[in-house]
């Protein structure tokens, strides 16, 4: 899986697919933002607007139009930030563009990375409660002819709660190609019209030498995929 799931973005050029089989299953940061008209205006000021989240009534988001910024936090408590970071307009709504941070407790990281146009890119880093380094590993954007997506691809480390390295590896994306045929609505016509779209599916698969090493930092075993 991607993301702990298979995560798909649905473009106007096609449908794309991200999967990955790892060890740790990547959770990253959602940005429970659709639009002003479905996230419900609860408060605002003159640098900030708090919006509801939709099937969550536990949290808010807070945007700043000004500085393209954007914070969930806990709708009890608006100043207790859950996660925050830069975002971009796109159309109506906003997406995660830049930097971005999720915490277990206030200036507790829990996970942190870039995004771009609302993909995951380049580095990310998540943390154990102790707020040492748990994974470190690498997201890429890619783009043909069906459109642009991301995956998991490069370096991959982990590290146990005392902060020795566990694991070492890296990831390659592999790209497969494949189509189905919908039936949609002409819309000068009003006939039913079978239209074909394509789909990129990218899986990150482990590959080259993974070392495996134990509490004292010796290796345990390494295997080549």
């Amino acid at each position: 899986m991607c993301m702990r799931a298979i995560r798909i973005n649905i473009l106007l050029s096609g449908l794309l697919i991200c999967g990955i089989q790892t060890i740790h299953a990547q959770e990253l940061i959602p940005f429970p933002f659709i639009s002003e008209e479905k996230n419900k205006l609860l408060d605002e000021n003159d640098t900030v607007k708090i919006y509801a989240v939709r099937h969550d009534t536990s949290l808010a988001v807070s945007i700043n139009e000004d500085m393209m910024y954007a914070r969930i936090v806990s709708r009890r408590n608006t100043k207790r930030v859950l996660a925050e970071g830069y975002i971009a307009e796109e159309g109506e709504t906003y997406i995660q563009h830049g930097r971005w941070t999720a915490y277990y407790t206030p200036g507790k990281p829990r996970i942190k990375g870039n995004y771009i146009k609302g993909m995951p890119a380049g580095a990310w880093e998540e943390y154990h409660g102790n707020g040492r380094l748990k994974d470190s590993y690498h997201y890429g954007i890619f783009s043909d002819k069906d459109g642009t997506y991301t995956c998991m691809t490069g370096e991959y480390r982990a590290y146990t709660p005392a902060g020795k390295l566990q694991i070492t590896g890296y990831y390659m994306a592999e790209r497969t190609r494949t189509s189905d045929t919908l039936v949609v609505e002409d819309p000068v016509t009003g006939d039913s019209v079978h239209k074909k779209i394509y789909r990129s599916v990218l899986t990150a698969h482990k590959t080259g030498t993974w070392t495996w090493y134990d509490e004292e930092g010796i290796i345990e075993k390494t295997q080549e995929y």
